[in-house]
């Protein structure tokens, strides 16, 4: 069994489709096909159902996807820490990020470690902070910058510090004048949501229930873009990072008395030594 091969496999599997896997991996579709027919053949099992329509995993082919993936991983690890030793750093670094991360710059922190180092190639992947977790302590991800509360096993944490989330209403809204809002005064405004699953919004649930706050939630969303420009037009008013109201006259943020406390923090798989590269970008974080 050959790297080539599980590269090939890799690709398929995840594209579900020869022509786009061979485009991926740089060769025509006849050598992609012939790659995989001989990793069937060493194997004793197909790894794929093909048909005239479309392209999907067996149950051998399910079972040897997360071994291909973390060998491809390993040799990878092999080359960049080589690499590393000269000096030089290379390769691919997936970070995982959430919608909103606040607290540090990620867009000047990325633009000066690719200054430092161009042949790392960056690759980011939203979702939610439990999301996020479970790809890094899988090793699906080689960091991920996340906020609480997660589930820590598995994980290393690098604490990056903490923030008030504000209360941001549309700058026409009476309350934009206010400057503090008391939340037990917020029974009778419309709320405009993040998705349940993200630990923003169970952050907010948990205080809002300390404190006595029932919100009447108006509209639930999936991105905080969409979040951002429902409250701007004045649908609602919602509980967002001080991030998402800078830079706007749209929007105004309000501290929230008590206030609601976001902690924010990088996370790296527990088992297992960072690769140089996502090493590299935690040195660049303010006091790691």
């Amino acid at each position: 069994m050959e790297l080539r091969q599980l590269d090939h496999f890799v690709a398929v599997a995840e594209e579900l489709h020869f022509t786009r896997a061979a485009r991926r991996v740089h060769v025509v579709q006849s050598s992609l096909s012939g790659s995989i027919r001989a990793l069937e053949r060493e194997l004793g099992a197909d790894l794929f159902v093909r048909t005239s329509r479309r392209v999907r995993l067996t149950a051998a082919g399910a079972a040897l996807l997360p071994a291909a993936r973390q060998a491809l991983a390993a040799a990878a690890d092999g080359r960049d820490a080589v690499a590393g030793v000269r000096g030089v750093l290379r390769g691919r670094l997936s970070i995982g990020v959430l919608q909103t991360l606040g607290g540090i710059d990620l867009p000047a922190l990325l633009t000066e470690f690719h200054r430092r180092h161009p042949g790392v190639t960056l690759r980011l992947t939203n979702s939610s902070a439990s999301e996020l977790a479970r790809a890094t302590a899988s090793g699906e991800l080689d960091v991920a910058f996340v906020d609480r509360p997660i589930d820590p096993r598995g994980l290393r944490e690098i604490p990056l510090g903490s923030e008030d989330l504000v209360l941001a209403v549309a700058a026409a809204d009476p309350l934009a004048a206010a400057g503090t809002v008391a939340l037990d005064a917020l029974g009778d405004r419309d709320f405009v949501e993040y998705r349940p699953d993200s630990s923003l919004r169970r952050r907010i649930d948990e205080v809002c229930a300390r404190y006595g706050l029932t919100r009447r939630v108006c509209c639930e969303v999936d991105t905080i873009a969409h979040l951002v420009e429902l409250v701007a037009h004045g649908l609602g008013v919602s509980l967002l990072p001080p991030l998402t109201v800078r830079g706007t006259d749209r929007m105004v943020g309000l501290r929230t008395d008590p206030p609601i406390r976001r902690e924010l923090l990088a996370v790296v798989a527990a088992d297992r030594t960072p690769p140089p590269a996502a090493t590299a970008l935690l040195a660049l974080l303010p006091d790691a």
